[in-house]
């Protein structure tokens, strides 16, 4: 596995290469790193004894300045800080898996405001509406190098590795971006309409751009 990422890194830094395969070189180094760490939830392990590590040493500090109440806050905030700490994964599933919807209920003095701690959302709509289209074409682009002979050679293979992860990287984030689209009319099918809606128009465009810019050059 270590000759494996060393030949990647060689690669990258092969000046003889074009500027496209090193870039498909970096992607697929970036997609295997990040694949191999959420398998072996090496960072996470990282992050959590360091957090703990360090909420071990507040204890300690605040038993020394427990008469100092000025230094005892600005313990307790720090304490805080590092509880808060999040892992990039669990930043990630916090912002595609939920979403808060904001309630507001009055009260004879103020007004409240609840965060509901379920999504109305199905996450398999909210993904297969914004990215219909890539979905459609993700089984035949994974199972590529099994009926394209090119894609089986060493540069064919990086350049697939690396479109898989730019296109799992673009779901992603377009999930996230239509998950930002307030609920329509308390009823989350209008929102998968307009996610369809608005990935078919985008690809379109895209589409016809190419096109015309292809017939200007010819």
């Amino acid at each position: 596995m270590i000759e494996s990422i060393r030949h990647f890194f060689n690669l990258l830094f092969d000046n003889s290469r074009s500027w496209t395969f090193r870039a498909a070189a970096g992607i697929s180094i970036i997609g295997f790193l990040i694949l191999t760490d959420l398998v072996l939830n090496f960072t996470y392990n990282l992050h959590t004894n360091n957090k703990i590590n360090q909420l071990e040493k507040i204890q300690t500090i605040k038993k020394e300045y427990k008469t100092d109440s000025l230094k005892l806050q600005k313990i307790i905030l720090l304490e805080n800080i590092i509880i808060d700490k999040e892992h990039y994964t669990e930043f990630i599933n916090r912002n595609l898996s939920y979403i808060n919807i904001q309630t507001d209920i009055k009260n004879e003095n103020r007004n409240e405001i609840i965060l509901a701690s379920e999504s109305p959302y199905s996450l398999f709509w909210m993904s297969f509406s914004s990215n219909y289209l890539i979905a459609i074409i993700l089984p035949f682009l994974i199972f590529l190098p099994l009926y394209n002979k090119e894609s089986r050679s060493g540069k064919g293979i990086l350049g697939w590795f690396a479109s898989l992860i730019m296109i799992g990287l673009m779901t992603v984030l377009i999930t996230w971006i239509s998950y930002q689209i307030p609920l329509i009319w308390n009823n989350p099918v209008y929102n998968y309409i307009l996610n369809f809606l608005i990935h078919t128009i985008f690809w379109f465009t895209i589409i016809k751009f190419s096109s015309n810019k292809k017939n200007d050059t010819n």
